[in-house]
């Protein structure tokens, strides 16, 4: 019999052979079905109807406003306003005003462009020509980001910069040319020396793409309106001044009440953080980051709900814009029975069949308008914290979430998640989702 040595290909083949075995085994311990928690409570009289894993912590996703909302609301008040202002130091001779012109914004995120032609109308009532001073950018009233989550994909409008001054929830229309085309803005993108419009693939004309700073691109706005118009500005510039502020004119935000209702409805991102920021600033809590600033809200909100068990819970920013955050179903429950008691809060939460994101959601005839709930999404987690309106009367809440953390590790150990991920992800979203939509029609029906 001949002895036959293994030859270092055939070594090469067999460690090959192994870690493709590994990465199978990984790839399979990754396959676990997702986690599910929820738990259904009568509004009127406390009872719980229902419930599966009601105090393990989930990824929450975007029902984290509600931190932000109660929060807003219950120390700027439902009525309270934003101002963004337009200043001017020195004094005007003929057309030309000699000192500075000041545009200073205190957290209006929905400052439209509108509001600037509004204000250059003014400079032009007064004659104002050209400046010989300076164009200030005063939006130091409270921190400001660049963006919100730096994981979040480079061009994601969702995920643009917040600061005490900023127009149209920073967000820029670029359109393209031939089937795309690139642009350069250095104002607009610091991460990035272009973007490129891929129009083909997203069978549209143009995207919308995050601002990063904000204040520069409000500023540069209004310059840009101004020229337009006849009146020479200079280049804006961030800078303080010690002398007299005379105003030329302010605009009023809406109602904090209604700008919630928009938050919570459409789930806007940059509502949430300029909101959660100022709130944080008006009370002095000196926050160093976002996720500083939203922890000091949620440490005071938890004080008027003593008797809700907040272990496990994480909250890391004012929109629930991130992975790590952890609340339970029974946290968000005891959230929204606050909401309930202090400001009806329903009537700010989008309904199924019919608002924002829930337009799309349970649309038989039968069920409409039965849902009304915060919607929660990121990748490999999806939840709904709000209120069901039973065919047999009443008002309940709820709160579902389901997550996937073991998907989402291998999801973010990506150094860029790959096409095939992404599908997977919609995927998951889309079964998920439909999961969640056949619970709250047991629950219409009233099957528990």
């Amino acid at each position: 019999m001949v002895k036959r040595n293994l030859n270092p290909v055939s070594w090469r083949s067999i460690a090959a052979l192994i870690t493709l075995i590994n990465l199978f085994a990984a790839f399979a311990s990754v396959q676990a079905a997702p986690r599910t928690g929820y738990i259904l409570i009568d509004a009127n009289s406390g009872k719980q109807l229902a419930a599966k894993n009601a105090d393990t912590a989930f990824m929450p996703a975007s029902t984290m406003k509600l931190v932000t909302m109660l929060s807003a609301l219950d120390h700027l008040g439902p009525d309270h306003r934003f101002e963004t202002s337009l200043y001017f130091t020195g004094e005007l001779n003929d057309s030309m005003l000699e000192g500075d012109l000041v545009l200073h914004g205190n957290g209006d995120v929905e400052l439209d462009l509108n509001d600037l032609m509004h204000m250059v109308l003014r400079l032009r009532e007064l004659g104002m020509r050209q400046i010989k001073g300076r164009f200030l950018i005063s939006d130091d009233s409270f921190l400001k980001f660049n963006e919100i989550n730096p994981k979040q994909p480079l061009d994601a409008p969702y995920n643009a910069g917040v600061g005490p001054l900023s127009l149209a929830f920073g967000r820029v229309k670029l359109r393209s040319k031939d089937g795309g085309s690139f642009f350069a803005n250095p104002a607009l993108v610091e991460r990035g020396p272009a973007w490129q419009i891929a129009s083909e693939r997203e069978g549209k004309r143009y995207r919308q793409l995050p601002v990063r700073d904000v204040g520069m691109h409000t500023a540069l706005s209004l310059r840009r309106i101004a020229g337009e118009l006849g009146m020479e500005l200079p280049m804006p510039e961030r800078g303080t001044t010690n002398n007299p502020l005379l105003e030329i004119k302010t605009i009023q935000s809406k109602r904090l009440i209604e700008i919630i209702e928009g938050m919570m409805v459409y789930s806007n991102n940059q509502i949430a953080e300029t909101v959660g920021l100022a709130t944080a600033h008006a009370l002095e809590l000196s926050p160093q980051s976002l996720e500083d600033s939203a922890a000091k809200l949620w440490q005071d909100l938890i004080t008027r709900l003593p008797e809700t068990n907040w272990q496990g819970f994480r909250i890391t920013n004012h929109s629930g814009l991130d992975a790590q955050a952890r609340a339970t179903p029974a946290q968000l429950a005891a959230l929204l029975q606050y909401g309930l008691e202090r400001f009806h809060l329903p009537h700010l939460l989008p309904a199924n069949a019919w608002s924002g994101s829930l337009s799309r959601r349970l649309v038989e005839e039968q069920h409409l308008q039965r849902i009304w709930a915060k919607t929660g999404s990121i990748d490999f987690a999806v939840a709904l914290a709000g209120f069901v309106i039973p065919k047999s009367g009443g008002l309940w809440l709820f709160a579902i979430i389901s997550d996937d953390p073991e998907r989402r590790a291998a999801y973010d150990a990506m150094p860029k998640p790959s096409t095939e991920i992404h599908e997977e992800v919609k995927r998951w979203d889309h079964d998920i989702k439909a999961q969640h939509d056949d619970l709250l029609r047991r629950w219409i029906n009233g099957t528990f």
